[in-house]
């Protein structure tokens, strides 16, 4: 092996180890990615329960059949 060449062959380079920082900082990109996810499904399902009662309160306070659907 020459001075300048890879001390490695391609391919078989050994596994860097992440450091603390890049671990704690992977790990909160990951726990916040998830609490947004879980957050937007929330909120998207109780705007549609909300949706849904509305238009059940609407109905029933202006009888059925008083919204045309299409």
């Amino acid at each position: 092996m020459g001075l300048f060449s890879p001390k490695y062959p391609k391919g078989a380079e050994p596994v860097r180890k992440e450091s603390r920082a890049a671990r704690k900082d992977r790990e909160f990109r990951e726990q916040l990615d998830k609490q947004l996810k879980d957050d937007f499904k929330r909120l998207d399902r109780e705007s549609k329960e909300r949706s849904a009662r509305f238009w059940e309160d609407y109905e029933r306070r202006n009888g059925p059949g008083s919204v045309d659907w299409n």
